[in-house]
């Protein structure tokens, strides 16, 4: 039996539902490898901006740029307002090589003793980056700084952090995430994908599930094990979902189907959405008798090259055809920053990213 190759492409859109960011720091920008981050009011150079060269960005924190500090202890501050009468999310990716306990402070001025609360208090261990997050339901008052101390446990390691994001977040914040985008699926069987569906709000809520999709059917979302259909979720509080659906199997190749997975409190105030895209082409070149497809290099920085004999189509994450041309055996073309799938004769198919 032939077998189809499935690319799932999971998006999710919040409506009505994301939490306001305050601070978005990655120290992607103005930074000077070995200096003090721009924006931070750092003493001694205790903490220092650091840049690593790779081919692309790092999943789930994003860019080359970081900031580290191998101090046995150090404080970094950034103005900022909080106000007493809205309610906080902190969070920030962390790694360490030996041991250091990491703190995030808010206070009324650029020094130790002006910190006043504290907002996330987490120990980072040897390994890999590590996402720690807190959520603050009460400010004691209105602050002007926010500080971040790390404290080592013991030695003289080293505490790299990117990716530190200040949130303000309602009573009503969700979101659903994907954890994994790819499958394989021949038309008629079962599509499998996970997702984590989290309460970024200060309030407990129920929440109902409902599928929509033309391309697929006998969709069902399983927690725990058991279908399901409602559920509840506390504040800050994360639910695992497995969700199972059937491609039809009408399906042609080349074509692309979806489903939308809406997730809706039962007050009626917020909707996160996951969409499951699935395109269909051949997974072996045998079985369907064509040329191989070579695209590179991969990621790109623009200019890329396909090899391969036959009419090339590629898509971008929502389905639309940005270029679609007959290619002999090799050629070379130029495509905007995004995430593509690449389609040779509408039966071989390709993730390509352009950085």
């Amino acid at each position: 039996m032939k077998k189809l190759f499935i690319t799932l492409l999971i998006l999710f859109i919040t409506r009505f539902a994301f939490a306001d960011s305050v601070l978005i720091e990655g120290f992607e920008y103005g930074n000077h490898d070995g200096e003090t981050p721009v924006g931070w009011e750092v003493a001694n150079d205790t903490w220092l901006a650091g840049y690593l060269e790779q081919d692309h960005n790092r999943i789930p924190h994003n860019g080359n740029w970081y900031a580290y500090t191998n101090s046995t202890e150090s404080w970094m501050f950034m103005p900022m307002y909080l106000s007493e009468q809205l309610k906080y999310r902190f969070s920030l990716w962390a790694v360490s090589d030996g041991g250091y306990q990491l703190e995030i402070w808010a206070g009324n001025g650029a020094n130790p003793s002006a910190m006043t609360q504290i907002m996330l208090n987490e120990i980072v261990s040897s390994g890999s980056y590590e996402k720690f997050s807190a959520y603050i339901e009460e400010m004691t008052s209105d602050f002007t700084y926010i500080g971040i101390h790390a404290v080592s446990s013991y030695g003289d390691y080293v505490l790299t952090i990117d990716d530190v994001i200040v949130d303000m977040v309602g009573k009503y914040d969700i979101i659903v995430e994907p954890a994994n985008y790819y499958t394989l699926a021949a038309p008629g069987s079962q599509v499998e994908f996970d997702c984590v569906f989290t309460n970024l709000g200060y309030e407990p809520s129920g929440v109902r599930i409902n599928c929509i999709s033309e391309y697929f059917t006998d969709v069902h979302l399983y927690k725990d094990g058991e279908a399901c259909t409602t559920f509840h979720v506390e504040p800050d509080e994360s639910v695992e979902f497995t969700g199972v659906a059937t491609l039809t199997p009408n399906i042609t190749v080349g074509e692309m189907g979806f489903v939308d997975i809406l997730f809706t409190l039962d007050c009626d105030c917020a909707t996160t959405m996951l969409t499951l895209w699935a395109t269909a082409g051949y997974e072996s070149i045998d079985e369907c008798n064509i040329t191989t497809l070579n695209i590179y290099p991969n990621p790109s920085s623009g200019n890329v090259t396909i090899e391969g004999s036959g009419i090339v189509t590629i898509t971008n994450m929502l389905g639309q055809i940005v270029l679609q041309k007959e290619i002999v055996e090799k050629e070379t073309v130029t495509l905007e920053k995004g995430v593509y799938f690449v389609k040779m004769n509408d039966r071989l198919s390709e993730k390509l990213i352009v950085k």
